[in-house]
Parts: C-alpha cells; structure tokens; sequence
C-alpha cells in the first residue's frame, strides 16, 4: 500500500511531501486499536470503524523551499 501525506502553504509557497509504501494490515488489538483511535482523527465525521497500520518498505519525501 502507499499513503501520502501533503502541506502545501499557498502565501509562502513552501510545503513538503511524504509517502510511505510498504505492506498494510489491519490493527486488531484491542490495545493498539484504542490508542490509534484516540491519537488519530477521522476526515469526516464519523466513528473509526476500522485502523490499517502500515509497515514501511520505502519512504520517499521532499520539502518545497522559496
């Protein structure tokens, strides 16, 4: 699976990218599931039914600079 994650500040036109590749599973610990669930926040607005947590493989990123 790949995740990427952008900001990208349009006054300044500074930003970075990250994106993350590697094999993804689904968290099922009742542990780890409650803390995920407590750091992450959702998109929308809805209860987090399900947390995929991926294992890197390869990480590549960049940073936009004036």
């Amino acid at each position: 699976m790949a995740y990427e994650a952008d900001q990208f500040d349009t006054v300044t036109r500074t930003g970075w990218s990250v994106v993350v590749t590697g094999r993804a599973s689904r968290v099922t610990d009742p542990v780890d599931l409650a803390r995920y669930q407590e750091l992450l926040t959702p998109w929308i607005e809805r209860e987090m039914g399900h947390v995929v947590r991926i294992r890197p493989d390869i990480v590549t990123g960049y940073r936009l600079v004036r």
